[in-house]
């Protein structure tokens, strides 16, 4: 084989190297992507449920009473203490 051949087959060598590893940043991406969007479906998911919980807990007077305060010592934003009424 000539040197001129060896050198072409080792530039598409390092041509080919170069795509398959932009692919394989692809799919990290991808896999990063996947894994912080189910983070944040599965940390919405937490907080629907617990705002479950605290409302069928509120529908005790004692409870509600004791919720109410504890939300308003925790609530800063007026909109956020409006939906409270505090």
């Amino acid at each position: 084989m000539k040197m001129e051949n060896l050198e072409q087959q080792i530039a598409k060598q390092e041509e080919r190297l170069k795509q398959l590893k932009a692919q394989k940043q692809a799919v990290i991406a991808r896999e990063k992507k996947k894994q912080s969007e189910q983070q944040r479906k599965d940390d919405t998911r937490r907080k629907i449920l617990l705002g479950s919980y605290l409302l069928k807990k509120m529908e005790n007077e004692t409870n509600k009473e004791k919720i109410l305060a504890d939300l308003n010592e925790y609530l800063t934003e007026d909109r956020d203490r409006k939906l409270f009424n505090l």
